[in-house]
């Protein structure tokens, strides 16, 4: 339920005073008597199902014209009752950043105001946001929260409880018109390589236009370092190595078609981090949320930049993925398949780690001819 107040002070703003707080009433007691708002302890409003039915069969004829943080709040608060149970799997116990949306003064209507809220409070001192129920995922979506954003760690752990591989492509693979099948081949080579070391490999749409690559490890075959969430990076920076080796031997046309993008002599991919300018042809396998606090958007979150859901791909449909099919319905009504193709059954690193213990991390960009 949102208070008069609040509701006066939006549409009066984007009516530019052109509707007294006397006509808001009219209309809202109209909105009532129609069965699409309804009201609670005095002047609080919240929208009816049928209202929401209402709303869903308008946007389709002027979604356009609306406000694009209207648009992605509406959709987050039509998908998020869908799957709350699911997502918070992911979210409980682990600190966790959400992005709320607001409308952008300049352009309201193709553009958002996004706010990436880190804790819960900040005075007198910092205090993390901890989701650990449908309910309080809920509260933070009627707060205009649309993205969640998790440490991939529990608070204060010594590693991570997950290897995340993020594949951030290069401006020039989004101007070729086979690049994101492009991406999707060297992610299929990601999860071969892990496949061929005994590790289940999970792969995630981002929401945006990568992919990610995640695995999980049994903690009693780890070996006893100082600082686990090095080891995660070095691991990453070993499979990039690996998966660069399988995708060289990869047949003729393929790799035709990646050096169509990556100049010749350069490696499809790389895990430096650093220097973006001088991978804008290449894809970056990256490691760089394998650190204390490092965080990575959660399975089934909203991306609130596209509003497309940062959805499981199941492994042997990688190949005919397409974003259109993180469209927040089509991942609503595929959560429970979803869900058990992204349950991150730990596997044993045994045959990783032993190619670890030779590995050097190349010290700059390499060529290969």
């Amino acid at each position: 339920f949102i208070d008069f107040n609040h509701i006066a002070e939006k549409v009066i703003r984007d009516e530019k005073g052109k509707i007294t707080p006397h006509q808001l009433r009219q209309v809202i007691d109209k909105l009532i008597s129609e069965g699409l708002v309804k009201a609670e302890r005095g002047e609080h409003y919240a929208i009816t199902e049928r209202g929401y039915q209402l709303i869903s069969e308008r946007l389709r004829e002027v979604g356009d014209d609306l406000n694009l943080s209207y648009r992605l709040v509406f959709k987050a608060k039509q998908y998020y009752p869908l799957v709350a149970e699911t997502l918070v799997y992911y979210l409980k116990d682990r600190p966790t950043s959400v992005v709320k949306v607001f409308s952008d003064e300049e352009d309201p209507i193709h553009r958002i105001k996004p706010l990436f809220v880190r804790y819960a409070k900040y005075k007198p001192k910092p205090v993390n946001i901890f989701i650990n129920s449908s309910q309080e995922l809920l509260r933070y979506v009627d707060d205009h929260a649309i993205d969640f954003i998790p440490y991939v760690h529990k608070q204060d752990a010594k590693m991570p409880d997950w290897l995340v591989i993020d594949m951030d492509a290069g401006p020039k693979f989004w101007l070729h018109p086979k690049g994101f099948d492009l991406i999707k081949v060297i992610a299929n080579s990601v999860a071969e390589v892990l496949e061929e070391n005994n590790v289940i490999p999970y792969l995630k749409f981002s929401g945006s236009r990568g992919i990610q690559i995640w695995a999980s490890f049994k903690r009693e075959d780890l070996p006893k370092v100082d600082d686990y969430f090095a080891l995660y990076r070095k691991l990453a920076m070993l499979i990039r190595d690996l998966t660069e080796q399988k995708l060289q031997n990869l047949p003729s046309n393929t790799l035709d078609e990646f050096y169509k993008v990556v100049a010749k002599g350069k490696p499809i991919t790389t895990s430096q981090v650093a220097k973006k300018e001088e991978r804008e042809d290449q894809v970056l396998l990256d490691w760089s949320s394998m650190k204390p606090a490092g965080d990575v958007r959660a399975p089934f979150s909203l991306h609130h930049k596209t509003g497309l859901i940062s959805c499981p791909i199941k492994r042997k449909e990688i190949f005919a993925f397409t974003p259109d099919q993180a469209e927040p319905q089509k991942v609503a009504e595929r959560v429970e398949e979803l869900f058990e193709a992204f349950k991150l059954e730990p596997s044993t690193p045994t045959r990783l780690l032993s190619q670890l213990k030779e590995y050097k991390p190349p010290p700059k960009q390499l060529t290969l001819f």
